[in-house]
């Protein structure tokens, strides 16, 4: 993720998220581009699949549970110096990943404060 990928001019902040129900045949709400499509983030981080809010368990290896559309929830870690393979990441990773994060909180404030 660059920082002009990330900038307020590629993802506008008016008329965002919204519903793609002719795209995506849900009712949820999407972040778009400024082109329209659908806001696509490629960025390094760490999964942390013990923190406090993540959802996985072992039954999602288990073939016969009867689980049809099984869910999890994780937390996103952004890459830091400090971490055990840290001096192996390179500058430009640690800033990618501290930046989409960083991006990430900002469109989800914004649509909190928006509908608060």
């Amino acid at each position: 993720l660059t920082a002009e990928a990330a900038s307020q001019k590629n993802i506008p902040f008016e008329n965002n998220p919204r519903p793609l129900r002719t795209f995506m045949n849900d009712s949820a709400e999407y972040w778009v581009d400024a082109g329209g499509s659908l806001l696509h983030m490629k960025f390094p981080a760490r999964l942390d699949l013990t923190g406090q809010y993540s959802r996985t368990g072992p039954y999602f290896n288990m073939p016969h549970t009867g689980v049809r559309w099984p869910r999890v929830q994780f937390e996103l870690r952004p890459l830091h110096a400090s971490d055990p393979l840290g001096d192996h990441y390179p500058q430009e990773a640690l800033d990618c990943s501290s930046r989409a994060l960083d991006t990430l909180v900002a469109l989800t404030n914004e649509v909190e404060d928006a509908r608060n």
